[in-house]
């Protein structure tokens, strides 16, 4: 008789997302299209069947979030990281994982309370794995934006308009600078203002030295002046400081190592005793002391590597 209830509500589900589905369908259509072609230039295969399959049941997914600000948020994180989702698709990926974790765990183990730890390491990781991401592209992206900067002023000088140095940017300079800078020219042939696009890239790059750049392109735009002379000097500017950061990450290499090993101790230690003694730390995972116990230490674990983190991170 359990199954009745479950019927109704799959029932229900379905209805109200073939119902979304038909008053929105149009402008998700042309939505995922426009996104496509501005995320990515043409080229290669589209895929097996089987990643085709996963994608739309991502899609479908994303659905039920669309209507979610949080979502937007997301979005924009997941732009910066240059991770190919949108914003509802990443969040019904997080919730599936949360639930679905936790699930195989206990089917396997039998122990609802590690399910539970397991299921928080799944929604936690993901958002982790973001933040590894879009640091180690930001970083990359700062340290091309100098010469990009050169490319643009060289090509100013030599007669070249604003938009054919951006084009000469985009052909001369390394992924991911050249890619944001296709993209921001795509748009414009879309038909968006040159403003927009600048902004849409400023955006989706999150770089407080790329956002320095669009202000003067905008500014210059606006009441005119030598663009040219105002890039050389930003990127002089901008080297002085990727220069300052890297000698402030040599210094602090010392402490950064430090606190990964700390970090790193008590992990590389369970997972050995579990090799060597699996029934010894066996009531670590089964005793309400002892899971009381893992929390604390995982709680203490993520505060060390926030203090670390703190310390090392010298704003310039």
């Amino acid at each position: 008789m359990t199954i009745i209830p479950v019927l109704i509500f799959s029932a229900v589900i379905l209805f109200v997302l073939g119902v979304y589905g038909l008053l929105s369908g149009d402008r998700q259509q042309i939505q995922s299209r426009l996104f496509r072609y501005t995320k990515q230039q043409a080229g290669g295969s589209e895929g097996s069947t089987k990643r085709e399959l996963w994608r739309s049941l991502l899609r479908w997914g994303g659905m039920l979030f669309t209507s979610v600000k949080f979502a937007d948020r997301v979005e924009e994180k997941l732009a910066q990281a240059d991770i190919p989702l949108r914003g509802g698709e990443f969040l019904f990926l997080d919730l599936s994982l949360t639930l679905a974790v936790p699930f195989v765990v206990v089917l396997v183990t039998g122990n609802l309370r590690f399910a539970i730890l397991c299921g928080l390491l799944a929604c936690i990781l993901p958002w982790i794995y973001i933040n590894s991401k879009r640091q180690k592209r930001l970083n990359l992206l700062n340290n091309q934006l100098a010469d990009s900067l050169s490319i643009m002023t060289n090509a100013l000088r030599a007669g070249y308009s604003f938009l054919q140095a951006m084009e000469m940017v985009a052909m001369e300079a390394h992924p991911p600078l050249a890619g944001e800078y296709k993209r921001a020219l795509r748009e414009m042939q879309l038909g968006a203002p040159v403003e927009a696009a600048l902004n849409n890239m400023s955006r989706r790059v999150g770089s407080d030295d790329l956002d320095l750049v669009i202000t003067a392109m905008l500014t210059q735009r606006q009441v005119g002046g030598n663009l040219a002379e105002v890039l050389d000097n930003i990127g002089e500017t901008i080297r002085e400081r990727v220069k300052i950061k890297g000698e402030i990450k040599t210094l602090t290499a010392q402490g950064r190592i430090s606190g990964l090993i700390i970090g790193l101790l008590p992990v590389l230690l369970v997972g050995l005793l579990l090799v060597i003694n699996p029934q010894y730390i066996a009531v670590l995972f089964s005793e309400p002391l002892g899971i009381a116990l893992l929390v604390g230490a995982v709680c203490g674990e993520l505060l060390g590597v926030l203090f670390i983190k703190r310390i090392v991170d010298i704003k310039v």
